[in-house]
């Protein structure tokens, strides 16, 4: 067990976000959508050379693996094409494959093995992550900016440096949240003062935000509102919104179907994929939504969002 000054050396280690550090930001966003995503099928009977968790690390970053034999244990590797002979298709007949516990890579045939695809143009999630995760990042700097600067509705000009750095002593303060003040005469004559403030407020930029992340749970088949104004939504626009999470996630159980048939009569395995939690969930929604709830041809309310 930890020390108290060891359990205070970890948190103190830790607490270390900054607005400034967009890059290291946006990689925890990232990573933070991953480890969501990486519980998004489960396998059953896969081989216990072939972890669920490393499976799909491999597909949704980098869009494909290869499924074969390595010393005798069924594996799944990252791979990359070798297009020196490719078919009528242009699909190539070789992959060279990184061995990581051989620090070595090795060229395969593509018959040797099963070729799986996290989708059909092999892009992964990552592309996705990087474009929202990004706008997220930047969505919640301008939340703590504005936030900031909600603590004060003006902004001061100064027109000499000892004004200016009284000015930023005070500033400083006013963003620790502490209360300060400005004195003697000399500094108070040099200072202007501009009472014009942004004209967005703190719920167009909220609202805002929460159009980027449901755009982003949208892309990944999980339906989540973004319509901030209406108090209730009725069935026909829930449904909308659902049809439209589809696509992307359908054609990614696709492809590990497709592929699990493949290794199943290769190896003479049993593995089986599906949708597992709130994936799975939401296969049922649309049913549920247009049988259980339209009540004699009209759509009823559903869905309380919290009104302005």
């Amino acid at each position: 067990m930890l020390s108290k000054e060891e359990k205070r050396s970890y948190y103190d280690n830790t607490l270390n976000y900054s607005i400034t550090n967009k890059t290291e930001n946006v990689n925890n966003i990232v990573d933070a959508m991953l480890n969501k995503t990486l519980t998004m099928f489960i396998y059953n009977n896969l081989p216990d050379t072939i972890p669920i968790e490393e499976i799909e690390k491999v597909l949704q970053i980098n869009g494909k693996g290869f499924i074969t034999m390595v010393d005798g244990n069924l594996v799944v590797l990252q791979g990359s094409y070798n297009y020196g002979k490719v078919d009528i298709y242009n699909r190539p007949h070789e992959i060279n494959c990184y061995l990581p516990n051989k620090k070595k890579y090795q060229s395969f045939k593509i018959s040797e093995g099963v070729l799986i695809k996290n989708d059909y143009l092999e892009r992964g999630l990552l592309p996705i992550f990087k474009k929202w995760c990004h706008l997220i990042n930047e969505s919640e700097v301008t939340l703590i900016i504005a936030n900031r600067f909600k603590r004060m509705t003006k902004t001061f000009i100064a027109n000499d440096d000892p004004t200016a750095e009284s000015v930023k002593a005070y500033l400083s303060k006013v963003a620790d949240g502490e209360t300060s003040l400005i004195v003697g005469n000399l500094l108070y004559d040099s200072i202007k003062v501009d009472s014009e403030t942004n004209s967005n407020t703190l719920h167009e930029l909220i609202e805002y935000d929460n159009y980027i992340k449901s755009e982003l749970y949208k892309e990944i088949g999980l339906y989540s509102n973004d319509n901030m104004k209406k108090e209730r939504l009725v069935t026909s626009e829930i449904e909308t919104g659902l049809n439209s999470i589809y696509p992307l996630v359908d054609n990614m159980l696709n492809c590990r179907k497709q592929a699990i048939s493949k290794i199943n009569k290769k190896y003479n395995t049993n593995i089986s994929v599906e949708f597992t939690s709130s994936w799975e969930y939401r296969l049922n929604l649309g049913e549920n939504l247009t049988n259980e709830n339209i009540k004699d041809g009209e759509p009823e309310q559903l869905e309380d969002v919290k009104d302005e």
